[in-house]
């Protein structure tokens, strides 16, 4: 099944404003997840739609939300997002972590109070179409185990870093667990196995089940060093923005009762505030081209910097359209008969 990126947007929007989503709130979301396809993060794309259409229901994602600044210094603030859609309010609070950083050289902007967002990068990488670096940081559920331990405690809190470069951005985008929790979803809907060490069942014991690596935990990467970061960055967009930390965060993977008590934090940085913003950009294309022009290890035709990979996936999709999973058609199309809209199929 292919989508093209324009047909994946109309239809995002059609269904979210039949469910009383404003058509700002509708946008920003049929945006992100459509990016999501498009740069190859599938788990974060058209299969997290479903979830929304079901919290918008059930009330636990509130349509037309009331969102609003509750905290402000001339280069911080702090939004309740209303229990909205957290694209939207993603969004939102970026755009307003630019402004200040635009006046102050720095703005770094906290959120409670909202919804799963969708890639993190897309957020950084607002920053860096102002010529600005983008650093954000959510927080999950409890999704994976800490170093020597077997329960799942910690969110996968991604973490993206936009930084503008010429000729395209560098932009790093990962969770903290070896895989994202979605992908263990889309293989289990695959019939397919997962690689080791991506999970531990509910005894603690390695697995290539998908299944029984969601009863169980995701893995931290890299090992201590992973479940160190996550562990700070849970409380940088916990904690620190009036969110929750640990089992207290619900409502990221679907919120079935009760609101998602996650965070957000986003950070924008003025390049021009530490020096001259000309001399930063020819700085960084040195180092660029000082990576991708060192001596390869056997076997390796091409040395990227963080981005690429998702840069030329997105090239090539916009082109040919996104794959979707068969399964995840099938239940976006029994959702669309249910509010009485047809998908069209390509």
């Amino acid at each position: 099944m292919i989508v093209t990126f324009e047909q994946e947007k109309s239809i995002i929007r059609t269904l979210l404003q039949r469910l009383n989503a404003s058509e700002e709130e509708a946008s920003a979301t049929a945006e992100v997840l459509a990016e999501g396809d498009l740069r190859g993060f599938a788990s974060h794309g058209l299969l997290r739609l479903p979830y929304i259409i079901r919290a918008l229901k059930r009330g636990t994602i509130i349509a037309n939300a009331k969102v609003g600044v509750v905290r402000e210094t001339p280069a911080t603030a702090l939004i309740d997002g209303g229990h909205g859609l957290g694209h939207h309010v993603a969004m939102r609070a970026m755009r307003l972590a630019i402004e200040k950083a635009k006046k102050q050289g720095i703005g770094a902007v906290g959120v409670h109070n909202s919804n799963h967002f969708g890639i993190a990068g897309y957020y950084a990488e607002m920053a860096v179409r102002e010529w600005l670096i983008g650093i954000v940081t959510t927080t999950t559920d409890a999704l994976v185990h800490p170093w020597g331990g077997v329960e799942p405690l910690l969110g996968t809190n991604a973490l993206a870093i936009g930084i503008p470069s010429k000729p395209s951005p560098i932009l790093l985008d990962m969770a903290m667990s070896v895989a994202a929790r979605g992908k263990l979803v889309e293989a289990l809907k695959e019939g397919k196995p997962i690689p080791e060490g991506w999970a531990i069942d509910s005894r603690g014991r390695p697995t290539t089940d998908p299944k029984k690596g969601l009863e169980g935990a995701l893995s931290p990467f890299g090992g201590v060093k992973g479940y160190g970061l996550a562990f700070v960055l849970e409380v940088l967009a916990g904690p620190l923005v009036g969110a929750a930390a640990g089992r207290e965060v619900v409502g990221t993977l679907e919120p079935v009762e009760g609101y998602c008590t996650k965070g957000d934090f986003m950070i924008a940085i003025d390049p021009a505030a530490f020096g001259s913003a000309d001399e930063f950009k020819v700085r960084v294309q040195r180092f660029v081209a000082q990576l991708k022009g060192s001596r390869k290890a056997p076997g390796v035709e091409e040395i990227l910097v963080p981005g690429e990979p998702e840069s030329r996936t997105r090239e090539k999709r916009l082109r040919e359209g996104a794959p979707i999973a068969d399964e995840v058609w099938a239940e976006l199309e029994q959702l669309a008969k249910e509010l009485d809209v047809k998908l069209e199929k390509r």
